[in-house]
């Protein structure tokens, strides 16, 4: 997504005249179709041979074939987000957006942007929209080579956002609202298997590995990470065959099903911001759930002459072919204490949301708590809302992560990454988005440049980013193009941190 500050400062520079259905509209759309200025897959970073301790969270057995004896991580954070059905087709850039160089045709007699609802494009032959928002921060992390044994920890905040299986009428409905047109039908804006799902989690991890071949021709390593998980807070809403439809333009109509709602703290976007924002571990009042987790890895390299002294003094890995396996995040968090639970039933009488009093525009303005909040409120109201607390366990988003690399040149490098999301079919899970990454690069132990290219199965979409690492310091991208282009825009990627490596 882009950085919400760039943003501002571009509106600043660039009004929009628009009434007060369209301003929400337009923000509306920048945030479903445009990627944070953070990332969640860091492709280029996590494939290359100086990424240190941050390997680990793509296969912990990467530590154990490092150069160097130590590493350890400052900080570093990403944020993603990702939709299937809209994109912004603008006939300028982002970049022009962002700095008030938006072509004069595009502005009205006071320099105003005029938007254009046609700049909105969507995907005929989506029945279905999906959408996920990630989020991290990886705080400190220290891995030490003792021997042919490593040994370390890790501190991590994650938060994500799954909302799938929401039919197109969902964005019909809201182009009619934005028009202020009366529907004449009623029209179905939600699958009969909506789902909207919401975790924010830390994790305090112990890094374990071992050499088990260490030769100048190959070498092999084995790696664990055991996690202790603190649930930050969880939403979890799943509807089994209820119908909504728009009546009008001021009321949604449920019936014929049910929906379950649970919950420890309903707002959705703070739960994100009090993990990314803090990065440090929550007071004891803060932890509304506990889990494990674990990751396990092996990783191997193959070479004529894999010196590693002699490869930490020049300042190139040697290998001709390096691979890797790990399967990550087996495990679950249970949220026990101060978890909520309701049935919402409409199986014998609908129920009716009304859009257009106070409450609701009060509502609103709280965001998703205060929606919620009001949602319950009037299921209680109206005789529907059954009480349903248990414990909420969610599981990990566990993957299958594979990579390999070959060596062209001295110091260039293609790695191929594959990551297959793990599902289990429990309830209250959450996936990663499978993926294919490539990723060309130069690397030296005090600068590095990569062009990762990454396609995205779950999106059918390929994306082309930039990674520079200077020293200890990394940047990059995994979708920098699109800020920059005049074509449909369907978001971009950026992550930084600090990590270093010690003899």
């Amino acid at each position: 997504m882009l950085n919400v500050g760039l943003i501002i400062k571009g509106l600043m520079k660039i009004r929009i005249n628009l009434p007060m259905r369209s301003v929400v509209f337009f923000v509306f759309i920048l945030s479903f179709t445009c990627n944070s200025l953070k990332a969640q897959s860091f492709s280029a970073l996590q494939n290359s041979n100086y990424s240190g301790v941050n390997g680990i969270y793509t296969n912990p057995a990467s530590v154990t074939l490092m150069t160097h004896k130590r590493s350890a991580n400052i900080g570093g954070f990403g944020f993603e987000f990702s939709n299937d059905y809209l994109k912004l087709d603008a006939p300028f850039s982002l970049w022009d957006l962002m700095n008030g160089n938006v072509d004069a045709q595009y502005k009205d007699q006071n320099g105003d942007l005029k938007w254009d609802q046609n700049w909105v494009t969507t995907d005929p032959n989506k029945s279905l929209i999906n959408l996920n928002l990630n989020s991290e921060f990886r705080g400190p992390a220290y891995v030490n080579q003792y021997g042919r044994f490593v040994w370390g920890t890790a501190t991590r905040t994650r938060s994500q956002i799954d909302i799938s299986n929401t039919s197109v009428g969902l964005w019909q409905f809201a182009r009619q609202w934005l028009d202020s047109q009366k529907l004449v039908n009623p029209l179905e804006l939600s699958s009969l298997n909506l789902s909207a799902r919401a975790n924010s989690y830390q994790e305090i991890s112990a890094i374990l590995g071992y050499r088990l071949v260490n030769n100048s021709t190959f070498k092999l390593g084995f790696g664990t990470t055991l996690k202790g998980i603190l649930g930050l807070g969880s939403v979890n809403v799943q509807n089994t065959a209820m119908r909504f439809k728009a009546i009008g333009m001021d009321t949604i109509q449920m019936s014929d099903g049910y929906m379950e709602i649970a919950y420890t703290d309903n707002n959705l976007l703070g739960q994100l911001l009090s993990g990314v924002i803090a990065g440090s571990l929550p007071s004891l009042s803060n932890i509304k759930g506990l889990g494990f987790g674990m990751d396990i890895g092996i990783s191997m390299e193959i070479g004529s002459n894999m010196s590693t002294e002699m490869n930490a003094r020049e300042g190139f890995k040697d290998y001709r072919f390096k691979f890797g396996a790990a399967i990550l995040d087996i495990g679950s968090v249970g949220y026990r204490n101060q978890n909520k639970g309701y049935i919402i039933n409409t199986t014998t009488a609908p129920f009716n949301l009304a859009l257009n009093n106070l409450q609701f525009i009060q509502a609103a303005t709280e965001g998703t708590k205060g929606i919620l909040d009001y949602v319950i409120s009037n299921a209680k109201d109206q005789g529907i809302l059954e009480s349903n607390n248990q414990i909420t366990r969610i599981e990990l988003p566990s993957t299958l992560q594979l990579q390999a690399d070959i060596k062209v040149l001295k110091g260039v490098f293609v790695a191929a990454h594959w990551q297959q999301a793990l599902l289990l079919g429990n309830k209250w899970e959450f996936s990663q988005t499978n993926s294919l990454a490539v990723v060309p690069r130069f690397e030296h132990k005090w600068f590095e440049f990569a062009l990762p290219l990454r396609y995205r199965n779950n999106f059918n979409r390929w994306s082309f980013g930039a990674h520079l690492r200077t020293g200890p310091l990394f940047i990059g991208s995994d979708n920098m193009a699109n800020i920059f282009q005049v074509a449909p825009y369907s978001g971009m990627t950026f992550y930084m941190g600090i990590t270093t490596l010690i003899k």
